[in-house]
Formats: structure tokens, C-alpha cells, sequence
């Protein structure tokens, strides 16, 4: 869950009350981390103190259990999710995720593959000429490296760089090219022996027809035995719990049996 402190719509105490409505037995904070350069996703980082207080102080009060995380995004050279900094900070649990890839000049200290349209049009056209291959490519290569440093728990939105394919139509999952590059970087997920969230936060914002990853990232994240998380991405509070049924029935259908997830403070496989 997001709130406030990052670019969710709802209090952290909102989100809880909704959560707790709808009788989750556990459930996760992960406001998107400070960056150090301008940006409208992450909270700012004089606010991270009061995050990390706020939710410290919803622990223990009802049946659902609540923890504290972050989603740290990998930057080469700016932040990774295993900087000692975030030693400091009483976290249950981290999120690593690949939002961003480089920009062509100053209007832009980065690009996000999942921003508006415009933003995400110049990183396709001006800084990879077009080539989508190019762009995948890297954000492949990004995640990959991300896995390789570890330093977090789950992964966030595997295959995040289709969210604007289902409205641009710039590639085709079903090409060798693509598969290729998506099953490289889901052997390092393997490798890591991070969780791997199914989330559905591009169901919800309409962007994407299926979660992230594909149905068929998730056969081959079966046949890998990588563990699996069902996540809401919620940005606000009606976005809890809105396709977990849909969730758990895609991945009862492709073999999974169980999700790993935090319960009384420990990594525990619960039946789906």
C-alpha cells in the first residue's frame, strides 16, 4: 500500500481502517522512497521520519497485522535498495523496483517507463531512436542487476515497461527478442530468491488487461519455483483488495499453491 507521504490519495490510517474492513489478516506500507532530484512519485525525504513513525504506531491495535516497508527504486551510481542508509530505518520489509532509465538532457534528470505518455514517448523516440527493443532491453538489463545486488525482499512489477504497450502498441510480448530478455532477467529473480509480486495495479488504473508479470512470466516463474505475493499496488483506499480473487484464481490455474508473505514477523508460505 501507498498513502499520502509518496503520490497515494488516502492517510496511512485510512488505508488501514479500509484493510482492516476487509479483514486482511496482514498487510504492508511501501511508500515509494525519497530520490534525491525532483520527481512526483516519492515522498520527500524531510517526510520519511514521520512515515516511518506513523505506521510504526498502527502496529498491534486490531486483528490485522500491519509492517513497514519501503519500494526503493534502482538508479546505477544514485540509490539502490542495499545503501546502508536505509540500515537506519526500522523496515519489516523493502520492495526493489526499476521505475526509471536515463534521460537525454536536463529537462529530464530521469524517464520513467511507466509515467505519463509524453515523458515515457521521449525515452522511446529520443533516447532510444524508436527502438523498443533498445529501451526493453535496458530496463531487462536494470532489473537484472537489481536482483544481482539484492538488498530487498520482493520485486516490484516485474515487467513494468509493458504498462503503455496495451494503449501505444510499441511491442509484441510473443516475440522471440522479447521472451528472451524477460526469461534472462526472471533466472536472475531465480538466482536472487526475492519474492516475486503479482501485482495488479495496471489492472486498476485500466493500462494493463492482465497483473505484472504476464500469465505466462508467472508459468515460467512456476517452473523456476520462485515465490509469489499477490499485491494491490494500492494507491488509495478503494484499490484494496479489488482483484485478489482474480489473482488467486490465474495463479491457483497456473500450478501455485501457496504465496509467501509477512505473518507474525515471519516469511511464511499460507495456501492461496
Amino acid at each position: 500500500m501507498h498513502c499520502h507521504y509518496c503520490d497515494g490519495k488516502g492517510s496511512p490510517q485510512e488505508m488501514f481502517e479500509k484493510a482492516n474492513r476487509l479483514g486482511f489478516v496482514s498487510v504492508g506500507f511501501s511508500s515509494h522512497a525519497p530520490l534525491p532530484f525532483d520527481n512526483d512519485f516519492c515522498m520527500h525525504a524531510d517526510k520519511l521520519d514521520a512515515y516511518v513513525e506513523e505506521i510504526s504506531a498502527l502496529k498491534g491495535h486490531a486483528e490485522t497485522q500491519v509492517y513497514l516497508g519501503l519500494e526503493l527504486d534502482f538508479i546505477p551510481e544514485v540509490t539502490t535498495p542495499c545503501d546502508k542508509r536505509w540500515d537506519r530505518l526500522p523496515l519489516d520489509y523493502k520492495i526493489g523496483s526499476v521505475h526509471t532509465l536515463d534521460a537525454p538532457n536536463d529537462q529530464y534528470p530521469m524517464l520513467s517507463v511507466d509515467g505519463p505518455h509524453d515523458e515515457f514517448l521521449v525515452l522511446l523516440n529520443e533516447v532510444h531512436g524508436g527502438s523498443a527493443r533498445s529501451m526493453i532491453t535496458k530496463y531487462f538489463q536494470r532489473v537484472t542487476e537489481l536482483c544481482e545486488l539484492g538488498g530487498f525482499d520482493i520485486l516490484g512489477h516485474f515487467d513494468l515497461v509493458k504498462k503503455h504497450n496495451k494503449a501505444l502498441g510499441f511491442f509484441d510480448e510473443s516475440e522471440v527478442w522479447y521472451k528472451e530478455l524477460a526469461l534472462n532477467a526472471l533466472d536472475a529473480v531465480a538466482q536472487s530468491g526475492v519474492v516475486l509480486e503479482v501485482n495488479y495495479g495496471g489492472m486498476l488504473r485500466g493500462a494493463t488487461d492482465d497483473v505484472y508479470p504476464s500469465p505466462w512470466l508467472l508459468e515460467e516463474a512456476k517452473q523456476r519455483n520462485i515465490p509469489i505475493q499477490i499485491n494491490a499496488d494500492a494507491h488509495a483506499p478503494h484499490h484494496l483488495g479489488v482483484h485478489h480473487e482474480h489473482c488467486r484464481a490465474l495463479l491457483k490455474r497456473l500450478g501455485y499453491d501457496t504465496q509467501r508473505i509477512l505473518l507474525n514477523g515471519v516469511w511464511t508460505d499460507v495456501a492461496l
